[in-house]
């Protein structure tokens, strides 16, 4: 049940009899191995360019969904002894060091892309504006081209556990069709270029411009990748999860609220002037954002004011009460918007403190009587630390009351607790390989749970 720290050397990738540095909590040593990977017989020396290189592209024990779903050393080495075996050795494994960096690169390029989208459609006026764009444009398809090539040379698994990991190319491709591949390719391809070289007329130059926007504003979906790379940073490095939640809600706050003025800019420019004259304020505003003269960035500017009164302040500004009806309208659903934000905010905003103190503070408390019962007995030292070491292994460093909550579950909830979590142990254990999965959880009804530190014995 405790947690492995397999050693960062050699050994991890060229394997031999004696795996001396292959140790995990209290330096138990493992007596399950497997089958020596073949790693070293492609190279001439481990400490070769193409051996440090190949070790990036591996299932790397670090990785934070390594040690979630191959916590035990038998289970990482025969992953890693399967994918130097493969046919298809050079795909990238999901769970690799290369895969990981990877993905914290993605995480800043798809937040700048998610910000860059509506930027681009409410501030320019066309794909052909100017060659700035161009340039831009031109940065944007080289790293989406990376990312589409990336992901088509990643495994990946349908799995839940993610313990088959499919390394088959086509298999790769045809699952990742399934999913982002139309919308990355959008961003890989050079669509100013090409709508300039086959659209002459304006009415098609317009209708394809209107398709592309829709098939980049769809990377919006991407957002919830975001996250997952950010809880694997999170994960990697043992940072405070409270940290994660407080960033992740500045991220999404920001992308919102620019995401909001930018479409308070689309919906500006719709505005009749059929309608001057009645609200001079408002008629003024509108010139000064339809005015290209202006920059993007002073009119970028003045939306931000309006739109920050508008969903925070929950007011109208420098505006004033609208008097036209396209500007009644924006208010309105801008004020609408701000409250429901709003209304999210102080949600997230509670949760943060609940989550904080109500976990960290049991817990706390169990050390704390766990601590004065050591001390009232006067435990030595190594026993203290087993005992510590036994109740972080047990809550996680979060106190939870495990035979009052499933109490509380209905029988068929209970059972399926037990059978979902039966399944996974024994598919750590070799020795149930094979077994019928009914017999297991006939097996598993009739078990406790019980932990065992290193060098316990059973009675």
């Amino acid at each position: 049940m405790g947690s492995r720290n397999i050693a960062e050397n050699v050994s991890t990738y060229d394997v031999d009899d004696d795996h001396q540095d292959d140790r995990i909590t209290y330096e138990h040593e493992c007596s399950l191995r497997d089958s020596p990977p073949i790693l070293s017989s492609r190279f001439k020396s481990p400490k070769s360019l193409g051996f440090k290189i190949r070790r990036w592209f591996l299932i790397d024990h670090d990785h934070p969904m390594t040690r979630r779903l191959y916590r035990s050393s038998y289970l990482f080495r025969t992953e890693l002894s399967r994918h130097i075996k493969s046919d298809f050795w050079y795909i990238i494994h999901p769970f690799s060091r290369f895969r990981f960096f990877w993905d914290c690169w993605l995480l800043f390029y798809i937040y700048a892309i998610l910000l860059f989208i509506p930027l681009r459609i409410s501030f320019t006026a066309s794909l052909l504006e100017d060659r700035y764009h161009y340039v831009i444009s031109a940065i944007v398809n080289v790293l989406a081209s990376f990312e589409v090539l990336v992901n088509c040379l990643t495994g990946f698994s349908r799995d839940k556990y993610w313990r088959n990991i499919n390394l088959n190319p086509t298999k790769i491709f045809l699952n990742y069709l399934r999913g982002y591949f139309l919308i990355d390719l959008t961003f890989a391809l050079p669509s100013a270029m090409l709508v300039k070289a086959f659209a002459h007329d304006e009415k098609w130059i317009s209708i394809t411009i209107d398709v592309v926007h829709v098939f980049i504003v769809l990377k919006l979906l991407s957002v919830k990748l975001i996250w997952g790379y950010l809880i694997n940073i999170f994960e990697r490095y043992k940072l405070d999860m409270t940290h994660y939640y407080v960033i992740r809600l500045i991220l999404i706050s920001g992308l919102f609220v620019h995401w909001c003025i930018c479409v308070y800019k689309l919906g500006v420019l719709m505005a009749n002037d059929v309608e001057q004259g009645i609200d001079p304020q408002w008629d003024e505003h509108v010139r000064f954002l339809r005015d290209r003269n202006n920059s993007m960035f002073t009119r970028y500017g003045k939306c931000f004011a309006t739109v920050l009164f508008y969903l925070f302040a929950l007011s109208f500004g420098e505006l004033g009460i609208p008097k036209t009806v396209h500007g009644k309208i924006m208010a309105s659903i801008c004020i609408v918007i701000g409250i429901c934000f709003q209304m999210y905010l102080y949600l997230q905003f509670f949760k943060l403190i609940t989550i904080k103190s109500s976990s960290n503070r049991k817990y706390a408390e169990a050390i704390s009587e766990l601590e004065a019962y050591i001390n009232m007995k006067q435990f030595p030292r190594e026993m203290k630390n087993r005992l510590m070491f036994y109740y972080e292994k047990k809550f996680q460093k979060g106190y939870f009351a495990e035979d009052k909550i499933i109490e509380t579950f209905s029988g068929p909830l209970r059972n399926q607790i037990i059978n979902n979590r039966a399944v996974r142990f024994y598919e750590k254990v070799p020795i149930f390989r094979g077994i019928s999965e009914h017999f297991l959880l006939l097996l598993a009804r009739n078990m406790e749970k019980e932990i065992y530190l290193p060098n316990d014995m059973g009675p």
